[in-house]
Parts: structure tokens; sequence; C-alpha cells
């Protein structure tokens, strides 16, 4: 089974043609205006070990508090050869689009080999407080 080196959560995330890792704005919590609201993007970037000759699925799925599934992507990486024994590092960013946050609090990004949960990551959302208006005195 593949093992996770390292895990972020970012604005971006992407490999470059030598498979290179490259992390934009990394982050631990989101600070929204007000509640609900969307967030155009985030990414779950990722560093995994498996033998080349393995083929899995690796995904992540987002929750609330409460334990409503937001957002939740998959991934399926197929065996390179069939001799065992080789093993050999990946980066892979997992994009999460659009996701609608509806309760502040931590979150969590649960990360999933073969569909079962191996580590998480927690999100904060942070709710703007919103000031009072100045009240204006008539003279």
């Amino acid at each position: 089974m593949p093992a996770i080196n390292w895990t972020f959560l970012c604005d971006y995330a992407f490999a470059d043609s030598a498979g290179r890792a490259s992390i934009i704005r990394t982050f631990t919590f989101i600070r929204a205006p007000k509640l609900p609201f969307r967030y155009p993007q985030l990414f779950l970037a990722l560093e995994y070990m498996a033998d080349r000759s393995e083929t899995f699925t690796l995904g992540a799925v987002i929750t609330a508090p409460s334990g409503k599934q937001i957002a939740r992507v998959q991934l399926k990486r197929k065996a390179k050869t069939s001799e065992k024994g080789r093993v050999e590092k990946g980066f892979l960013p997992l994009g999460f689009y659009n996701c609608k946050f509806e309760e502040a609090g931590e979150h969590h990004v649960e990360i999933l080999i073969n569909d079962r949960s191996v580590h998480y990551l927690p999100l904060m959302i942070h709710v703007k407080e919103s000031k009072p208006s100045p009240k204006i005195k008539s003279v």
C-alpha cells in the first residue's frame, strides 16, 4: 500500500515536466466574509511512495464539522511494471473547485488510499465579524 510522505493545503499546485512539485500559497484556514460562501479553488498537494507494480486509488474528501461531505475527488494510478520491489516517489495535486462552505469551525480534508482513510488535515473556516455601524448623532 502506498505511503504519504507529506501534504499541504494550498491555492494551487502542479508538477512540472520533470515531476517536480510547485505549491502556491499554503494555508490552514480560510477567512470567509459570511456563510454560506464558495471558495473558487483549493488543492491538496501530496507526495506519496508506492511500488511501481501497484495499482491504487488516491483521493480526498472535505467534510464539515457536522460530518456533511462538501467535496470528493479520486484518481487511479495504474501499475507501471509487473516487477515487484521497485519503489518510487510521486507528486499528486488534487484540485477542489467551487466548494460551498456553510459552517464555521474545523473541517477535515481526509486522504484516502483505496477508499481507506489514512490521514486528515484540519481546515479551519473563520467568519469575519461584522462591525456595527457607527451611530450618527443628530444636532
